[in-house]
């Protein structure tokens, strides 16, 4: 859910960029913008996932267990898990290894304050607890359900930076829009006619600004993005 959102966030921006050459024919991106709102709705209902994910989050923040690292997974093999899914019963009782270490294992300015912000976000969870009657409250469950999201996001980018051997300069600028986007979720949570005023104040320090720098920022936009300029072409 949260990687198609994301997806769809993508093409808006891309859109803003490119402008009406969006709307083209014999283009990708016409494509592309017609196809990428179909993701997230064949997922499901967006507010009934999140209240599923949200299940996840004590365990995920406060009762780890050890498992084995998983490697790297690109064989050329069916998939039976993803085809065959048993029922979305005992998700509270599903378990996770601790996040911290792989984001203590960074140095990247960016990944700190996302991490700062995270342990803000547990303090909230552990210190003012949502009630019953915000847990039936569906648009703080969104909120709250969409900063979850964030930080296992967090945490998969940083699991899969060190897999595919990702430069940290290139990490640290992906951090730069993920704190951007705890952030936003933060005042959004801020906002919520529910949220208590213990809440509110864990919300206002969870809001916080990136660490700039502009010459890193110039770099992974010579390297890795303009130098992709006509690596692809559609088919005729």
């Amino acid at each position: 859910m949260k990687v198609t959102t994301q997806g769809e966030q993508v093409i808006n921006l891309l859109w803003d960029v490119i402008a009406a050459k969006g709307f083209e024919k014999d283009m990708y991106f016409e494509m592309a913008v017609r196809d990428i709102r179909a993701l997230p709705k064949l997922e499901g209902t967006v507010h009934v996932n999140i209240a599923l994910i949200v299940k996840f989050m004590a365990n995920y923040f406060f009762f780890h267990k050890e498992y084995q690292p998983v490697s790297r997974q690109d064989e050329a093999r069916n998939d039976d898990f993803l085809f065959h899914q048993g029922p979305a019963k005992g998700l509270s009782k599903i378990q996770f290894h601790d996040y911290a270490p792989i984001f203590d294992k960074q140095t990247a300015p960016n990944v700190r304050i996302f991490k700062e912000q995270i342990d803000i976000f547990k303090m909230m969870l552990a210190q003012a607890t949502p009630n019953p009657e915000q847990v039936r409250d569906t648009d703080f469950l969104l909120t709250l359900g969409e900063a979850f999201t964030q930080v296992v996001y967090g945490q998969l980018i940083l699991e899969n930076a060190a897999i595919y051997s990702i430069e940290d300069e290139l990490v640290d600028q992906i951090f730069d829009f993920m704190v951007r986007d705890l952030s936003g979720f933060g005042l959004k949570l801020f906002g919520q006619p529910s949220t208590t005023v213990e809440q509110m104040e864990f919300c206002q320090r969870m809001i916080r600004r990136p660490e700039i720098n502009q010459d890193r920022f110039n770099r992974i936009w010579q390297n890795q993005v303009i130098a992709l300029k006509d690596e692809y072409e559609m088919n005729p």
